[in-house]
């Protein structure tokens, strides 16, 4: 899914990806952007005429055809307000005490308030389970966010509660010395079945919306190790493990479909069938359709996270098992074998 920078143009335009080429024009943007949360919330912006396709205004139910733009303009979207305000959202809360707060974050919980989610947010319902002021680095809306994970990724988060723990984590994410691994369901199978992946990581220049691997130098470096778990289908998925050395926004998604091997669900960078992975999945069209049934978001979750105690030094890890959804399309994928 894609983000909204404040530093992008007033209106966000976007190719129709391959994924969403035959899906209802309201489906596909609660599907391609972040600052869309629901596809009524994309209904409204469609009937406001805030979204033209190919310079069109549609129907939401419009079904999308390959070649397509989609065109938002964001003056129509709602900012977010100054301050978050605490609201009752049900947390799976996997261990807290005066100082940290560690989650596993569900599916279609956007991280902290912005353009087009004014609330609903994790921050939101932080708030309201702490009953107190979370600390900030200056930003009230990102008030005890530390680091993100994408709307449509489940797992593993760790939010601070004090200045101590916001202040020390920070530096432990800046520096990378935090373990994070993370499980996804991918195209193909890599050879070799474990590697090392190392690229510039940046803005797509030709689409500010998504983030891309740039000439060396042009971006910020992006590493990470990925190892294949279990191969699916006669190799035409599997699922793998990455283990984050650096944090980019959407560095597995894209790192992933760089080598070839975009994450199954994947609207915005995915399916990558046109680099030869995908295409053995996707020419199997009775397989394909139950698999793009079956995963309608990224198959991206964090499953490991460790870092050192802000206040007591302790060694800690946090684990969780991917959710129902992830779960469902690996035996999917499995029976197919």
């Amino acid at each position: 899914m894609s983000s909204l920078d404040a530093n992008i143009d007033d209106t966000a335009e976007l190719n129709v990806p391959y994924d969403c080429v035959g899906l209802r024009l309201d489906v596909a943007l609660a599907r391609l952007f972040d600052f869309i949360p629901s596809r009524s919330f994309g209904q409204k912006l469609i009937e406001s005429g805030a979204v033209l396709v190919s310079g069109s205004q549609r129907r939401p139910s419009w079904k999308l055809f390959e070649n397509e733009t989609i065109a938002i303009k964001l003056s129509a979207i709602r900012p977010p307000p100054s301050f978050p305000l605490p609201q009752s959202i049900p947390l799976n809360v996997v261990f807290e005490d005066d100082d940290i707060l560690v989650i596993n974050k569900t599916v279609g919980l956007v991280v902290h308030p912005g353009a087009g989610v004014p609330d609903g947010t994790l921050v939101n319902a932080v708030l309201a389970h702490t009953g107190c002021t979370l600390p900030s680095l200056g930003d009230p809306l990102r008030a005890g966010i530390v680091h993100r994970l994408d709307r449509d990724t489940s797992g593993i988060m760790v939010v601070a509660k004090s200045q101590l723990a916001l202040t020390d984590l920070s530096r432990q994410f800046a520096e990378h010395s935090q373990l994070r691994r993370y499980v996804a369901l991918v195209f193909g199978a890599m050879n070799p079945t474990e590697q090392t992946i190392e690229t510039w990581h940046g803005r797509d220049p030709k689409n500010r919306l998504r983030y891309a691997s740039v000439a060396e130098g042009q971006g910020k470096l992006a590493r990470m190790k990925v190892r294949t778990m279990q191969v699916f289908a006669g190799g035409r998925a599997s699922l793998v493990e990455c283990e984050l050395y650096t944090g980019r926004t959407h560095q597995i998604r894209v790192q992933m479909a760089h080598i070839g091997h975009g994450l199954l669900g994947d609207s915005l960078y995915g399916p990558a069938a046109a680099s030869g992975a995908g295409t053995a999945l996707t020419k199997d069209k009775g397989l394909w359709a139950r698999v793009r049934a079956s995963s309608s978001r990224q198959m991206l979750h964090a499953a490991v996270l460790g870092l050192r105690h802000p206040k007591s030094g302790e060694s800690l890890t946090f684990k969780a098992d991917p959710p129902a959804d992830f779960m469902l399309l690996s035996e999917l994928l499995r029976v197919v074998d």
